[in-house]
């Protein structure tokens, strides 16, 4: 389900009233998480991402054991296949006191937001066989909190009037949210704006979504300087695409339900992501007749923080 296009200003019809909410735009690239509860599957702006696609889509196969396995837990929560939309973001931040992230490049420049690359939500839907129902601020961020994962930042919420008073010129929020040190000139791309409950298109027609970007994002060169991004040999992992890939797809809740089993009920998330982690290469390995041991290394760093947020969400 592609996203609709944001238009810069309003249609002429009648406008909800009630609560707006104007989030943060984030200069990145739209990165959709679609998830059934059991498997998840990514795309971009364009369509599908494949696995080898998904390793040069600026490098987004660094976050995908974590994203894949959070979006299928929200899916669980909600009960129903979701499709939660975000802006892959950061790579790059240029101030003495944060080091760079080796084999990452920004996705975009002018905005800083993340030395590592981060993912953040814009929205998220149910799919209904009328349209999209889209979900209310407050419920995805909810839902993606409990997963450990963010929404864009909230500048303000209130009358859709007052929201439109909003200077389009402010610092990035982004950067406060992992802790780093400001960066003098640092400004949003802008913000935008949409009704802060939920939306069923099918009873209330397209929702009504507006952006107000700053005037110097189509004027300035600092904020074009995206390149195409060319993965390092061996991969940004160090494995091929396809086979984390297959080795995301055995993260699940019934392999850590079988760890607990091995260790304990009061087995703690590290180890119990251990257990899960050395049974699922162990797995992986029957299945490709071997696994070699620099791969089943760097399988074991990459899988390792995706299986301890599952062992702590499936735990709760």
């Amino acid at each position: 389900m592609s996203y609709p296009k944001i238009p810069q200003r309003f249609g002429d019809g009648p406008l909800p009233g009630g609560s707006w909410v104007a989030e943060e735009k984030v200069h990145g690239a739209q990165l959709v998480l679609l998830s059934d509860g059991r498997t998840t599957r990514a795309a971009s702006r364009r369509g599908p991402l494949d696995e080898d696609q998904l390793e040069t889509f600026f490098g987004a196969v660094r976050l995908w054991p974590v994203l894949a396995t959070a979006a299928a837990a929200v899916a669980r929560a909600a009960g129903q296949d979701v499709t939660l939309y975000g802006e892959l973001a950061g790579g790059g931040y240029p101030h003495p006191r944060t080091p760079p992230v080796q084999n990452i490049t920004p996705v975009q420049t002018g905005v800083w937001y993340s030395p590592d690359l981060v993912w953040l939500a814009f929205d998220g839907a149910v799919s209904t066989p009328s349209g999209p129902h889209w979900m209310s601020r407050a419920e995805l961020a909810d839902l993606l909190a409990a997963v450990g994962l963010e929404c864009v930042p909230l500048v303000a919420q209130g009358p859709r009037q007052k929201l439109r008073e909003l200077p389009v010129d402010f610092p990035t929020l982004v950067p406060g949210r992992f802790g780093l040190p400001e960066l003098p000139g640092n400004r949003a791309e802008g913000y935008v704006l949409k009704p802060a409950g939920p939306w069923n298109t099918s009873e209330r027609g397209p929702r009504p979504v507006l952006k107000v970007k700053h005037p110097d994002f189509a004027e300035d060169a600092r904020y074009n300087g995206a390149r195409p991004f060319v993965p390092p040999p061996g991969g940004v992992t160090g494995v091929p695409a396809w086979l984390l890939s297959a080795a995301v797809e055995r993260l699940t809740p019934p392999r850590v339900d079988a760890a607990r089993s091995k260790l304990g009920p009061s087995a703690d998330p590290a180890a119990l992501a251990a257990e899960v982690v050395t049974d699922l290469l162990a797995d992986l390995a029957d299945d490709l007749g071997g696994l070699p041991e620099p791969d089943r290394q760097r399988l074991t760093t990459t899988l390792t923080p995706a299986a301890r947020n599952l062992a702590t969400l499936h735990g709760s």
